[in-house]
């Protein structure tokens, strides 16, 4: 072997060698990505835990069962988000729901509106808030699998295969010296499963009117749970 076929062996285990330092530095970044994402999503089920005492809170101010009905159709959702946790609560765990809640007014009419709309309000807040958390979680969720299908394009077995193959010139390629089972093995293996996040995994923000659209409504539902 020449100088000239030393260099070039050097060469092409130079150029083999960047293929797999890439191939991991690129899966390993990916990986924590994807770690910074599942992250997110549980930061976003502890927050919504805590939405659901606020609606918990709601149930309770406004009598809970004689007003749910009644508060669905003013808020326009098929079901009462969070009912059944609700309603498996003792009832002094719902009493204490209010506590640290009460507002001031000179009947217990004015203190019922009061309450309801101060209740709602900071209800609507937080959803806005954690509305705005999924909608980046799901921008995440979206731009992730766009960099998954990038990696997959560029670190493609067969593509990598040929490569070299086109390098050793005549000599026989990674693929050819592989069964046809264990090829599609490592080609699975080298692939990075696209994700997705469930409704479990990641629920939606149960949808809420703006106070100022349900305002008078609100406030006779208060009237009538006095």
């Amino acid at each position: 072997m020449d100088d000239a076929d030393r260099a070039l062996e050097i060469l092409k285990f130079h150029i083999k060698k960047e293929i797999v330092d890439n191939y991991f530095a690129e899966r390993v970044y990916l990986e924590h990505d994807l770690e910074a994402l599942h992250q997110a999503a549980q930061a976003y089920r502890e927050k919504l835990v805590k939405l659901s005492r606020g609606y918990h809170a709601l149930y309770q101010a406004l009598g809970a069962e004689r007003a749910i009905s009644r508060l669905m159709t003013l808020l326009g959702l098929m079901e009462a988000p969070f009912w059944a946790e609700f309603q498996a609560m003792p009832a002094a765990a719902r009493a204490a729901l209010l506590k640290g809640s009460a507002v001031w007014g000179f009947t217990a009419r004015q203190r019922q509106r009061r309450l309801a709309a101060a209740l709602y309000e900071e209800l609507e807040h937080e959803s806005d808030l954690l509305q705005e958390e999924y909608d980046k979680i799901q921008t995440h969720l979206k731009l992730l699998n766009q960099d998954i299908n990038k990696f997959n394009m560029s670190f493609d077995f067969g593509l990598i295969a040929a490569q070299i193959e086109a390098m050793e010139g005549r000599q026989e390629p990674i693929g050819a010296v592989l069964m046809a089972e264990e090829r599609e093995e490592l080609s699975t293996r080298m692939r990075f499963k696209r994700q997705k996040l469930t409704d479990q995994e990641l629920p939606p923000v149960p949808p809420l009117p703006r106070f100022s659209d349900i305002k008078a409504q609100l406030m006779e539902l208060a009237d009538w749970s006095a």
